[in-house]
């Protein structure tokens, strides 16, 4: 259990570091609100897109497809969020944080701390015995779901636009807001391109791969940085609730509740494994991104996201032992 809390803490500590660093740079007036909107503007028009593009165009999205495990994990997203949103907005008394709120408390670290956290449980790699189909599910659940994410959450903020005044105009801004999304645009990209190079054997010159790479390292330290600035000037207020129940109903509610329903739909051993984790992550950066540059609340989004970031190490890791005793972990 120790190589689960080290490679936790290894993915999630430099999140925490990077933020850190924002609140001293805001401190020190090195950044200021411009920057952090900017700087969340590029992560979200920019880098998330060629993250997205680059996980994509070169995968293998054949090696394996258990359509059952896919639909299980695409429906469950789309009920628990759909859930969570009519009992937020039925709740919540500031009805302009419902987006933030949601968006925090289902938006899973999908492309950031999954995979790194499927390698080292089942991937052959690690485990020269174990079935390699059952690494190459996990990360192709990750790609759908990371999909999903974005299409409901994309949903979600047109919704909740205060610029929409009726019906249609709520419909409209809905599919102006998919089609438009650079995300979209990123996972649309990055299945042309998979198709092409697929088909005609051709792979992108070195410099245009180098080009990507760099602009997709952008997403972790600049989102992190602008996380911290906005901590800085925010501090806690009295939406901190929403923080604290959003923090609870990612960390333990969906991870609890995904499993029950999972085993009694008969998923068992490292395939309930893997569904556990999908939903026990901590909140994606590209999440808070996505809130802060769409109109939601940036404090809200902040919060989550670090304190999500902080108690997964340790959430994730009772989460994987449980399912070791119980024998699950296969």
């Amino acid at each position: 259990m120790l190589d689960y809390m080290v490679l936790s803490l290894n993915t999630t500590l430099p999140f925490i570091l990077l933020a850190l660093l924002g609140i001293f740079l805001k401190r020190k007036n090195m950044i200021n609100d411009s920057f952090i909107t900017l700087g969340n503007k590029v992560v979200f028009y920019v880098a998330i897109p060629t993250t997205i593009f680059r996980s994509i165009h070169r995968a293998d999205l054949s090696e394996v497809l258990d359509t059952r495990f896919l639909i299980f994990n695409s429906v469950w997203l789309v009920l628990f969020f759909l859930a969570t949103w009519v009992l937020a907005y039925k709740f919540m008394k500031d009805k302009d944080s419902v987006s933030s709120f949601v968006n925090s408390a289902y938006r899973s670290s999908l492309s950031v701390v999954a995979p790194p956290l499927f390698a080292l449980m089942f991937s052959p790699l690690h485990h020269p015995g174990i079935d390699p189909n059952i690494y190459a599910k996990g990360i192709l659940s990750v790609s759908v779901l990371l999909i999903l994410s974005y299409a409901t959450a994309s949903v979600l903020f047109a919704v909740h636009d205060t610029n929409a005044k009726n019906t249609s105009s709520i419909a409209l801004g809905i599919i102006k807001s998919i089609v438009k999304n650079p995300v979209v645009i990123g996972v649309v990209l990055g299945l042309v391109f998979n198709v092409l190079m697929n088909t005609l054997d051709f792979e992108l010159p070195v410099f245009a791969t180098n080009t990507i790479n760099s602009l997709a390292g952008l997403v972790m330290p600049l989102a992190m940085i602008c996380v911290g600035g906005n901590l800085t000037f925010h501090g806690v207020d009295r939406k901190f609730k929403y923080v604290i129940i959003s923090t609870v109903v990612k960390l333990f509610i969906m991870p609890i509740a995904a499993s029950i329903v999972a085993y009694l739909f008969g998923f068992r051993g490292n395939d309930l494994t893997i569904i556990m984790i999908l939903n026990a992550l901590p909140m994606a950066v590209g999440a808070y991104v996505m809130q802060a540059e769409l109109g939601g609340d940036s404090y809200i989004g902040a919060s989550v996201l670090m304190i999500t970031m902080t108690l997964s190490a340790f959430t994730l890791t009772m989460f994987i032992f449980i399912f070791r005793v119980l024998g699950f972990l296969v």
